[in-house]
């Protein structure tokens, strides 16, 4: 439990102050997809080793090369998180890890089940987990969490018997922000898949009445690459229309390092409080942007076999290009735009890119980077096809074990809905005019 992917809080929120920032796309056309114009290739990338393969996501590299029965079953328990067996996954890799002598494979396995056993709140074996490795799960001891949570009540959701509908409004970023009640007092909260667990700052939660735990203050990583304290907290009552969460665990930050100024004086955005994985994850979404309106409902159990929603340290969708290769783009709804990571450069056409200088904003500053700006890309995302006239690729795209190919962002719904159904494995977009 190490909060990496803290590290995508709000990025891309100072984007116009440049006018320009890794994440952004310049214009996106969501058109329906021509199943016709869909080929699959034979694959344009290869990979020297088994571990560079796996972590691309290229699993089929276990069918084409020599490998052990531990690499293999390895595999095999990440195609189980990708089908949504996350329980399967889980219990093969506790197996694995017992029995391995393999020390980087250990590790491996440890990094992955450390992520299953955060999203399935189970804490106390997450605590176990790092008493088993001589270096413990990561070396900025954020199982501190951890051994907060594991003492506290279980957590525990209410839905009401019909849909929950609340109005919506965008962010300067275009996040989605909706009304919520924090231990009895409303407060706006931002819908940020991009955030590992519900965020709080620091002047809500005293406000709120939140019980924080500020022994165990923890140092994370965010999108500007500034170190940051943080620590845990438990949200007794959170309701969100209808629905009532219960002992709900969050993080809090500062609420210095949640606000956003212009040359360090002039503040122009403070977040009280982010929605974040841990409860997204729950709950069956319709973020309509265009009318501004959001739509919760309990997930319903149903049979998908064409699921391009899944998490595997993080939560991602599955696409592909328009000749069929795959890509893998982690889901943020914190991110102003939709862009791409390094690692998908060599799966495109980059004859024509150029690089260029960009500000990239996030919890705690915001910094300089470099990035290549590529043309005339297409993804198809479940029935929809979206068309960049410009798109950006910065960083290595690693989080934790596995190599993203680019974040998807507000703007591919901004003019349309984006349906959120992770128990189903389902991620899709509406427009007006979709049959």
């Amino acid at each position: 439990m190490r909060f990496k992917y803290l590290f995508f809080i709000t990025a891309g929120l100072l984007v116009f102050l440049s006018g320009c920032s890794v994440s952004i796309s310049r214009e996106v056309d969501i058109l329906p997809v021509e199943q016709d114009i869909i080929t699959q290739p034979e694959p344009r990338f290869t990979y020297d080793n088994y571990w560079d393969a796996v972590q691309h996501f290229d699993f089929d590299y276990i069918n084409r090369n020599k490998v052990n029965e531990e690499q293999r079953n390895f595999v095999r328990a990440l195609k189980l998180s990708m089908e949504g067996k996350y329980e399967d996954a889980e219990k093969l890799l506790s197996n694995l890890f017992q029995q391995s002598s393999d020390s980087l494979m250990r590790e491996n396995i440890a990094q992955v089940l450390s992520e299953l056993m955060t999203y399935n709140n189970e804490w106390e074996r997450l605590v176990d987990l790092d008493r088993r490795l001589p270096q413990g799960l990561d070396s900025l001891n954020t199982i501190a969490f951890a051994r907060v949570f594991q003492s506290l009540p279980p957590e525990n959701y209410n839905y009401p018997k019909d849909a929950i509908i609340l109005p919506t409004k965008l962010s300067i970023s275009g996040t989605p922000v909706i009304e919520v009640m924090v231990n009895g007092k409303k407060q706006k909260f931002w819908i940020d898949t991009g955030a590992e667990m519900t965020v709080l700052a620091s002047d809500i939660a005293k406000e709120c009445n939140v019980r924080e735990f500020k022994d165990d203050i923890i140092k994370v990583g965010t999108s500007t690459d500034i170190m940051i304290d943080t620590w845990p907290g438990v949200i007794n009552e959170l309701k969100i229309g209808g629905l009532t969460i219960e002992n709900h665990p969050t993080i809090i930050i500062d609420k210095k390092d949640l606000e956003f100024k212009i040359f360090k004086l002039i503040r122009i955005l403070k977040i009280d409080g982010i929605l974040g994985w841990n409860a997204i994850m729950n709950m069956h979404l319709e973020i309509d942007y265009k009318n501004g309106q959001t739509t919760i409902r309990k997930p319903k159990p149903s049979f998908n076999p064409d699921r391009n929603f899944h998490f595997i340290s993080v939560p991602f969708l599955s696409l592909t290009d328009t000749l069929g290769t795959p890509f893998h783009f982690f889901l943020d709804t914190g991110s102003n735009a939709t862009g791409l990571f390094k690692s998908s450069l060599t799966k495109l056409d980059t004859s024509n890119a150029t690089n260029k200088t960009a500000i990239v904003g996030g919890a705690g500053g915001a910094r300089k980077i470099r990035q290549t700006e590529l043309y005339q890309q297409a993804f198809i995302l479940g029935s929809h096809r979206l068309n960049f006239d410009k798109i950006h690729a910065h960083g290595e795209g690693k989080v934790y074990l596995m190599y993203f190919d680019g974040i998807i962002g507000s703007d591919v719904a901004r003019n349309g809905t984006l349906v959120l159904d992770f128990r189903n494995g389902l991620c899709e977009l509406k427009k007006d005019g979709d049959l």
